[in-house]
């Protein structure tokens, strides 16, 4: 059960976030960025928790590519299948069928920066002091 709050509150983190740089950055959002963002920090959380020991601009290269996948992926099925017309990168150059382009991808390296110190910290000192909070009776589960 605890494995399920943390990765809720991780996924939650990530979808406010996500939904919050669109609409600071394009002054709206789309319902589909939201679930978009939730999935996205879900990934970049294991990245950057993860014990691969590379280069930390190599994991920020890794979460940038994440993210353009991610993002493509949702795109083709917002934009392409159900025609809801939520993004069009059509006229910037480097794009990729209007869905990601590199500007972009290259926007999400540097971003990737301070998501892996965040999510670094976010696991090392918020979510295990948030688990038992929420779940005070398997304050053994947390350690393990």
């Amino acid at each position: 059960m605890d494995r399920f709050v943390q990765r809720a509150m991780i996924f939650f983190i990530g979808a406010f976030g996500y939904y919050g740089i669109e609409v600071l950055f394009r002054g709206y959002s789309h319902w589909t960025m939201f679930l978009t963002g939730g999935i996205a920090f879900l990934c970049l959380f294991a990245l950057f928790n993860s014990r691969c020991p590379l280069p930390y601009w190599v994991l920020c290269l890794m979460g940038a590519a994440m993210i353009t996948s991610i993002e493509f992926a949702v795109g083709i099925v917002v934009n392409r299948w159900l025609n809801w017309s939520v993004w069009d990168y059509s006229a910037l150059p480097y794009n990729l069928s209007g869905q990601v382009c590199l500007l972009f991808s290259g926007i999400w390296f540097v971003l990737c920066i301070p998501i892996g110190v965040f999510s670094r910290l976010l696991k090392n000192k918020v979510l295990q002091r948030a688990i038992l909070f929420f779940l005070p009776k398997n304050k053994e589960l947390v350690n393990k």
